[in-house]
């Protein structure tokens, strides 16, 4: 009779030792088995047959199931704009988005209103010629208020004139010539005899005779070319002025 313990049988701990403890046991069970009978095999008190069904159980090996990876994907970034708010902070919202409008609008409603103003103030306050005091004028000089008047309500004959005065003030404020209400345009002509003011005197005293006295329509560019013959006089003045101080 072959009579093994296998509480003596031990084998390593490492893993997979289940696996070769019941390979022993199963080697060791064949080998008594094959010197005994078939009968005491079968009803051996050591190893009986409800062990033997175990250990067989035990040789079975089914290796775990491997777990699929599962591949993680990024989702597109998405705002729930399904969100409640309490009725405070939706009135705060509503007045942050207001206020700036409202802002707005009052602006461009006082622009307007402000424009509105100017040209009702220049409608009641039309610019008269019998205000052109033309001997005050030269001696003071003419207002820049007043010429521009001129020009924004459109009476460019007037603006010409004013040029006129102010031209007449820089010339005797210079020396060239000596202002009376009693001279003509020919006295002060012949007062610049000899000047090289004069050609350029002659072209805008044409130009003033023209369109003041003789009433020709004037419109904001022939203006603007009167006006750039005024002022390239004015600068030649200047010019002597300076040449007259060195000398």
């Amino acid at each position: 009779m072959c009579h093994v313990s296998f509480s003596m049988i031990t084998a390593p701990r490492f893993p997979g030792n289940r696996l070769l403890r019941g390979g022993i046991m199963w080697v060791l069970l064949l080998t008594c088995q094959a010197f005994l009978p078939a009968q005491e095999a079968n009803s051996s008190p050591v190893f009986p047959v409800e062990r033997h069904e175990e250990l067989r159980q035990e040789l079975v090996y089914d290796p775990p199931e491997e777990e699929e990876e599962v591949e993680e994907t990024d989702e597109p970034w998405d705002f729930n704009w399904n969100f409640d708010l309490s009725p405070t902070t939706s009135i705060v919202l509503l007045l942050l988005l207001l206020l700036p409008l409202g802002y707005l609008i009052y602006r461009m409603l006082g622009d307007i209103e402000g424009r509105k103003r100017a040209k009702e103030k220049v409608a009641e306050a039309p610019l008269s010629i019998e205000n052109i005091e033309e001997e005050k004028m030269v001696a003071t000089g003419v207002a820049p208020s007043l010429l521009r008047q001129a020009e924004e309500s459109g009476r460019y004959d007037v603006a010409i004139r004013l040029l006129y005065i102010q031209l007449l003030k820089e010339l005797q404020d210079a020396g060239h010539i000596k202002y009376r209400r009693d001279f003509s345009n020919r006295d002060y002509r012949q007062q610049l005899r000899g000047s090289k003011l004069l050609p350029g005197f002659r072209t805008v005293t044409a130009d003033y005779e023209r369109y003041w006295y003789g009433k020709y329509p004037v419109d904001r560019l022939t203006y603007r070319t009167v006006h750039q013959r005024f002022a390239t006089l004015n600068e030649g003045i200047k010019q002597s002025r300076k040449f007259s101080a060195h000398a």
